[in-house]
């Protein structure tokens, strides 16, 4: 946590307004909270993807790695237990987070970090597991699926659906109930979600009892209106970093497989309750409201939140009183879902 923005984070709004010049910045009726132009502006100031091509998988993934933290609020002390599943010559870590409050046979949550399939870690998205960890009650285990452009389509989706057979598979070890298991995942992680789902219908194993997609990537073949609005290069997601993203991890051919891209699924009237999260200034908006839209169409009950005035990965930004308040809401709204 950066300690000095923390302090800024804990004056009032009408300080950090002119803080940041008592400018708003405003789009598609849609107001940015001072929060959130504050923490552009030092993601701005840190950025190191202008030159993303020549920069290098390795060097980006270790840069997020060690700055991640920087704007997450210190998460609360809980225990943590590191497993593995064996791949021969690989190996995916899992990290099982273990509350205070957690009950015997109750919920958990298999989440899938995200990052573009290309970056992210265990290590990026610990604090954002520990909150939910705390504030559900249930288990959490995080799954460090195997990354683009090294591990391209399918292996990422393939690593979590063995976590998932995993999970199932030492259920009774980690004192869980099987038909109680929800898997959640934000950005690429959503759409990991999201395609397992589809991925396990398709091959007839359990399914998750829900599904929890925070500003997802569903639609590879959109021709969204924020993605036009949002990729230039102020909201985190610049247009050329979606592209690395896109060529690290699919060919051409993938773009509108089922298992990349779950709005050309045609049977989504099969998949699990769905909590689809957006927020207000993110290029993946609409696609997410989009997925929500098409899943009730088919009978899915799914319930729909954006955060008009956050941005995307708001998660991990929890630095940000507004951020906390959100993720605080959600665990409240992914205890509901039924």
């Amino acid at each position: 946590m950066d300690f000095r923005l923390n302090l800024m984070m804990m004056l009032p709004e009408s300080f950090r307004m002119r803080m940041i010049g008592d400018r708003t910045i405003e789009k598609d009726g849609r107001t940015m909270s001072p929060a959130m132009q504050m923490i552009l502006y030092i993601l701005e100031k840190r950025r190191i993807t202008t030159d993303i091509e020549n920069i290098g998988a390795k060097k980006i993934r270790d840069f997020y790695d060690t700055t991640a933290g920087l704007l997450q609020k210190r998460p609360p002390r809980m225990k943590t237990i590191d497993h593995q599943i064996d791949l021969g010559d690989d190996q995916i870590r899992i990290r099982e987070y273990i509350p205070k409050n957690f009950k015997k046979n109750d919920h958990s949550m298999l989440y899938f970090h995200g990052g573009g399939f290309s970056i992210g870690s265990i290590r990026t998205h610990d604090p954002v597991c520990k909150f939910l960890s705390e504030m559900l009650g249930w288990k959490i285990f995080s799954v460090e699926y195997r990354l683009a452009p090294e591990h391209r389509f399918p292996v990422p989706l393939e690593d979590c659906d063995k976590s998932m057979d995993w999970l199932i598979e030492n259920a009774n070890q980690f004192e869980i109930d099987i038909n109680k298991i929800a898997v959640a995942g934000d950005s690429a992680g959503g759409n990991l979600a999201a395609c397992l789902c589809i991925k396990r219908i398709e091959e007839g194993k359990i399914q998750p009892e829900r599904q929890i997609l925070f500003y997802p990537a569903v639609d590879t073949g959109g021709d969204y209106e924020s993605i036009k609005t949002f990729t230039n290069g102020y909201f985190l997601l610049t247009k050329e970093l979606l592209e690395w993203f896109g060529n690290n991890y699919l060919d051409e051919s993938d773009h509108t497989n089922i298992y990349a891209a779950p709005m050309n699924y045609d049977k989504l009237d099969m998949v699990p309750p769905a909590l689809i999260i957006t927020a207000g200034f993110d290029p993946l908006r609409d696609e997410g409201k989009a997925y929500a839209e098409t899943l009730q169409k088919n009978g899915v009950k799914v319930d729909y939140k954006e955060y008009p005035s956050l941005i995307h990965g708001f998660l991990n930004f929890t630095i940000a009183p507004e951020c906390m308040r959100a993720m605080e809401e959600i665990s409240e709204k992914i205890k509901s879902i039924n």
